[in-house]
Formats: structure tokens, C-alpha cells, sequence
């Protein structure tokens, strides 16, 4: 017995050991490449987008701030928004950003970061529109983006929440853009999206209003954006949460919002 016992301490000490070595693989293999190799769908304006010099906006600075902490250069990967996660968790790529809401289904595959920006759902209308609250949206046609908070919050709704039986449907985008483009065709009779992208489409597109998504209780449908890590690296999450830290302490993010919303 006590044989088997010294046995079963054994194996449990190797896997214990071989769980610490693999945590630090992918910090390990990001130091040996020197690249950072990050996946993102630019098609979210102004976090990702493609601009004059490639792919540009908020949530690549923050990855070009986390190469640069950690010493290596930066590979930028463009994926679908809606198969990034499972291409990152089937061992593609070392880290994801694209506006990604932090979310505990979505914890379920991979880990997060801390949030490095909050934002709320918002409501992209057509001027004049009558539409000012969720329950407004009863019988209404939805657009939405694939795979975005909004696509998930409103399918919710529907299913199971304030919209469930009054005939109100919804579709489904490639992108926030062209979800807008059917609504100026009155294809759709709202757009639900992030705030900072709602707002970025609104202030370059005429006819249209934006509006905070609130419930009729005075509710406000929020969420906080973080960085995509594979599951089982808390060295590689340390470091990043630093650098997350340290962006939002000197306002940088805040500025970068800023700035690429003007392009």
C-alpha cells in the first residue's frame, strides 16, 4: 500500500510539473520566435480597420504595446470574427484582439484579460426614427453583426427576453457596416452594435441617429473588452495585464479611441 501510495504522489508531482511547464509554453515559444502572433477581424472600426499603412486602430496598439513589452515584433492575422476563438484555442496564433467581449461562455474555451475598455450596446436608427428602447424593437427587423455582443444579445431576447413572441426578428452581418447599409435601404429598421463603433458609422453616414441600448426598467446593456489567451498561460496573462494597466493609467487608450475614430 504504501508502494501504490508513493506511486500515485509521484504521478501526481509529474503532472503537477508537466501542467507548470505547459502554462509556460506559449510565453516560452512567443520569446524563441520573437514574434508576437496576433489574430483580429478588421472590420471593426476604430479598434481594428484596414487603413492607409494595413491594418490600423485601437485594439492594435494595445497588441504592438504587449510586443514591445515583451521584447518580440508583432504579426498581425486576420481571421473571422466569429472562428478567431477557435482558431486560438486549436493552437493558431498566440493571442487575440478584436473587440472580443469578456463573457463567461466564451471563458469556457479561453482565458481573458482584464478589461481594457468598457462599452455598451447602442442602437443605430434612422433619423426620425421612432425607436428609443429595447421593447421598442417588438416586431421590428434587427440587423446585426456575426458573432458580435448585439448578435448575441438580441438572439437572447428573442428566444427568452423582453422580444420573445412579439415577432421581432433579426439578421446577420459579416459586418456592422453593411447591417447599415440595409438599414438606409429600410431593409432593416435597426442596427444594434458597440458604442464606439455605432458611434464611429453615425458620424460618417448622414440620415442616421445613435442611441444607448436601454431596457424600459432604465436597464443599460453593457459589456468590457479583453485580450484572447489560450487557456493554461498565466505568465503570458501577467504580462499583458501589466501592460493593460499600465495604458489605462497614462489614458492611452482613451486616446486611442480618440484618434481613430477621426480617421
Amino acid at each position: 500500500m504504501k508502494k501504490y501510495l508513493s506511486l500515485v504522489l509521484i504521478m501526481s508531482l509529474l503532472f503537477a510539473l508537466g501542467g507548470c511547464s505547459s502554462s509556460a509554453e506559449k510565453l516560452t515559444q512567443i520569446q524563441k520566435n520573437q514574434t508576437l502572433s496576433v489574430y483580429t477581424d478588421p472590420n471593426f472600426p476604430p479598434f481594428e480597420f484596414k487603413g492607409a499603412s494595413g491594418i490600423e486602430g485601437v485594439d492594435i496598439e494595445i497588441a504592438k504595446a504587449i510586443a514591445e513589452d515583451l521584447g518580440v515584433k508583432i504579426d498581425i492575422q486576420e481571421g473571422k470574427f466569429d472562428s478567431i476563438i477557435m482558431a486560438l484555442k486549436g493552437g493558431k496564433g498566440d493571442i487575440a484582439i478584436s473587440g472580443f467581449t469578456i463573457t463567461d461562455e466564451r471563458k469556457e474555451s479561453v482565458d481573458f484579460s482584464d478589461p481594457y475598455i468598457n462599452s455598451v450596446q447602442y442602437l443605430i436608427l434612422l433619423d426620425g426614427s421612432p425607436i428609443k428602447i429595447m421593447e421598442d424593437l417588438a416586431g421590428k427587423k434587427i440587423g446585426v453583426a456575426k458573432g458580435y455582443t448585439g448578435s448575441l444579445l438580441i438572439d437572447d431576447e428573442i428566444n427568452k427576453g423582453v422580444l420573445q413572441g412579439t415577432g421581432a426578428s433579426f439578421t446577420e452581418y459579416p459586418s456592422a457596416m453593411e447591417a447599415t447599409l440595409d438599414l438606409k435601404n429600410k431593409k432593416v429598421d435597426a442596427v444594434v452594435m458597440d458604442e464606439y463603433v455605432a458611434k464611429n458609422i453615425v458620424s460618417k453616414n448622414t440620415g442616421l441617429i445613435e442611441l444607448g441600448l436601454k431596457y424600459a426598467n432604465g436597464d443599460i446593456a453593457s459589456e468590457e473588452y479583453g485580450v484572447v489567451v489560450p487557456k493554461g498561460n498565466p505568465e503570458l496573462l501577467a504580462r499583458i495585464n501589466t501592460v493593460i494597466a499600465e495604458l489605462k493609467s497614462e489614458d492611452k487608450i482613451k486616446d486611442w479611441v480618440v484618434k481613430f475614430a477621426e480617421v
